[in-house]
């Protein structure tokens, strides 16, 4: 019985480390693996931003924008604006590296703005020299008029037989929405042994 389980903890031990990813915050004076001093075309493979989106950044006049680019592109940049986008902020960059048989490398890019004007609609992309996003608006969070805010919430809607996808997209596209609570299986546990934030 105590065989079975040591190799029952074995197993644990060696398919949870197997598994593992790894995240880990880049250096801002970093060099790329693509960066060559002698060569002034030189660049990332994939250094477009996808996966964009916006989180609450705490308060309501701050917002968190955060990306993915499969390549390092060394800046993480947001450019926005009311009217023109005609302010910029840059933040830091994470890498990645998820437990498929690949290894897979993402680098996510993280940009705080501050001083978000309520009601008011801001236009921004995100990028580097290296790919730019399309441009995207949001508008910065504001009371209703008798107080107070709305919100959507829900959690594991997958992609298959999403039956309250079409009325929650269009509830959002009417405004009916201030803030989308997303409360759960966005993505896999990121909080387990297996994803390891390493300085």
């Amino acid at each position: 019985m105590k065989s079975v389980e040591n190799f029952a903890i074995f197993l644990l031990i060696f398919g949870v480390s197997s598994v593992c990813s790894h995240r880990h915050h880049l250096n801002k004076n970093r060099k790329p693996h693509w960066f060559d001093e002698n060569n002034g075309n030189s660049g990332p493979f994939y250094g477009q931003p996808e996966q964009v989106h916006l989180a609450y950044g705490g308060s309501p006049d701050k917002v968190i924008i955060t990306w993915v680019t499969y390549d390092d592109t060394i800046d993480s940049i947001v450019e926005y604006g009311i009217e023109r986008m005609n302010q910029e902020v840059r933040g830091s960059a994470s890498l990645f590296v998820d437990s498929g048989a690949k290894q897979t490398k993402r680098y996510i890019h993280s940009v705080v703005l501050e001083n978000i004007q309520g009601g008011k609609r801001y236009f921004y992309r995100v990028g580097s020299d290296y790919g730019w996003s399309s441009v995207f608006s949001f508008i910065g969070l504001q009371e209703r008029p008798n107080g107070g805010y709305r919100y959507a919430v829900y959690g594991d809607m997958g992609n298959v037989n999403a039956r309250s996808l079409g009325k929650i997209q269009k509830l959002a596209q009417n405004g009916d929405f201030d803030v989308v609570l997303h409360v759960g299986d966005l993505a896999y546990n990121m909080d387990t042994v297996c994803l390891k934030m390493i300085s």
